[in-house]
């Protein structure tokens, strides 16, 4: 088929409709609100925006907020950084780190500020030193995802914007090139799907789009699999289960290095340890998220036998080496009870009926209607359940809240204990709630080199591209060899507003030349 190249301007350009597309996209808005002749176009190739940030569920970090000083807690920008750098094992960038941490409260804010997104419910995850994890409450008893929440409401806004413009279905496929290395468009391939608007606008055609600026935001490479990108950088890892969908498949690291750009920690992938098992597919390639705010509320990891293992609050990097290494025998995996096959690996999830309050009755149901969370009265139905012996269940869930009550480490090293493992005797109708989760492909850390202005750096020199910024998981050497827990969100927005922010500063010196 003959493709029509069409030639359209747009002063900025911005690649990839998740958080840190949007982010780009509205502070870009905002850095030249007085330019009014500055346009913003966001080119998203699936049919909607959001990507995995819609998917996020445990929340996004920021220390110290207002939220965090209104509930008594204590923290700073200087133990945040310190657990960010020991999660990342010495390979992380300690400016884009300081970056990072000294705009997190900011960021947070802007969201419950610029958005009225309730930012309430604030949690310890793994790998941090202090409740700073935000997410929203359940509102009349329904759950309100924190991702979606946060998607939704900048989509309403730039939607509203006269001066924006998003092309769903629209698949960027090269940089176009200026006289000085420099990036100076866009070319994309609009999707055979008139229900979008590239798909709308011409069937199948490529297009140009000119531009004084553009944001790379395309995610990274985790759902790439075997033959992708992920099979090339991290083929260790590329067989195991992934929480991604196929979009996310490395295309703006593509972008970026056929403009030159080096690259850094591209054999940086992290496995998340707790993606969901499906009773009915043990052995899907693709899995939900178990989200990290459920080891955060409380809910404790057990092998087959109905032992614990490991810290749950400890780095994914280490619950996942922990889960491999005592939960991959036949009699510590962990399965459901009539299911042939399963992941090599795997455990049981397990929560009190205090830890399942303290997560959120509503958001705990979605699982349960999704068919990955299961509930039962008393420990014998849990034993029952899990096929493991009730007694060793239950010295296994009284250690715990004996440790707990003692306020020392226990033999994992854990020190922090939100709520009791065990349900009260006297409450009969306490129950717990139980799920298999196993390792899964989750992010990917490494990505394009940028500094702390989003700008894209090329070769030994790290000389900035022209022209060209990036945000969010499609960049490296910030997570170093591990991305500790809600950092992802936050990222997307630091580094997002950053690169909106250079890219209007470019564009409004651009419309004055």
């Amino acid at each position: 088929m003959v493709h029509t190249l069409m030639a359209a301007r747009a002063h900025i350009v911005v690649v990839g409709g998740g958080l840190a597309g949007l982010s780009a996209a509205a502070e870009a808005l905002r850095a030249t609100a007085a330019r009014t002749g500055v346009t913003v176009t966001l080119v998203e190739k699936e049919a909607r925006a959001g990507g995995n940030s819609a998917k996020a569920s445990s929340g996004i970090n920021g220390a110290p907020t207002r939220t965090q000083r209104a509930q008594g807690i204590r923290d700073s920008v200087e133990a945040f950084a310190q657990d960010t750098l020991v999660s990342g094992r010495g390979r992380s960038s300690t400016t884009l780190v300081g970056k990072l941490v000294n705009d997190s409260a900011q960021a947070v804010e802007w969201l419950q500020d610029a958005f009225a997104l309730d930012l309430d419910v604030v949690a310890q995850l793994g790998g941090h030193s202090a409740p700073r994890t935000h997410r929203r409450p359940d509102a009349d008893g329904k759950p309100q995802p924190v991702g979606w929440g946060i998607i939704s409401a900048l989509t309403r806004h730039l939607d509203s914007q006269p001066r924006f413009k998003l092309l769903a279905g629209a698949r960027a496929t090269a940089l176009l090139a200026g006289a000085d290395g420099g990036v100076r468009g866009v070319e994309y391939e609009a999707q055979a799907n008139a229900g979008t608007d590239a798909g709308a606008e011409a069937q199948r055609g490529r297009h140009t789009i000119q531009a004084a600026a553009v944001v790379l935001a395309t995610g990274g490479f985790a759902g790439s699999g075997d033959g992708g990108m992920l099979g090339t950088y991290a083929p260790d890892v590329a067989g195991l289960p992934t929480t991604n969908g196929p979009f996310a498949a490395g295309d703006g690291v593509r972008l970026g290095t056929a403009l030159g750009a080096e690259l850094v920690d591209m054999d940086q992938v992290q496995v998340h340890p707790t993606g969901f098992v499906r009773a009915s597919a043990p052995r899907s390639t693709t899995v939900f998220l178990a989200a990290e705010a459920l080891r955060g509320a409380g809910g404790v990891l057990l092998d087959a036998r109905g032992r614990r293992f490991v810290s749950e609050l400890d780095t994914r990097d280490r619950v996942t080496a922990a889960m491999l290494r005592y939960c991959a025998a036949p009699d510590t995996r962990a399965r459901h009870r009539g299911t042939d096959g399963g992941p090599d690996a795997a455990a049981f999830l397990v929560l009190s009926q205090a830890a399942a309050d303290a997560f959120g009755a509503a958001a705990l149901g979605f699982y349960e209607h999704m068919g990955l969370v299961f509930r039962v009265t008393g420990l014998a139905e849990l034993a029952a359940a899990t096929g493991s012996d009730v007694h060793v269940l239950q010295q296994t869930l009284e250690a715990h809240d004996h440790v707990r009550s003692t306020g020392v480490a226990d033999e994992f090293g854990r020190r922090t204990f939100p709520v009791p493992a065990l349900n009260s005797k006297t409450d009969h109708v306490a129950q717990y709630f139980w799920a298999v989760v196993t390792p899964s492909v989750h992010y990917t850390m490494g990505g394009l080199r940028i500094d702390e202005h989003a700008r894209v750096l090329r070769g030994a020199a790290r000389t900035p591209i022209p022209r060209l910024l990036a945000a969010g998981e499609v960049t490296g050497g910030l997570h170093g060899a591990n991305r500790l827990a809600g950092n992802s969100l936050l990222e997307c927005v630091v580094f997002g507003r950053e690169a909106g922010r250079a890219a209007g500063a470019i564009a409004s010196a651009d419309l004055i030349h």
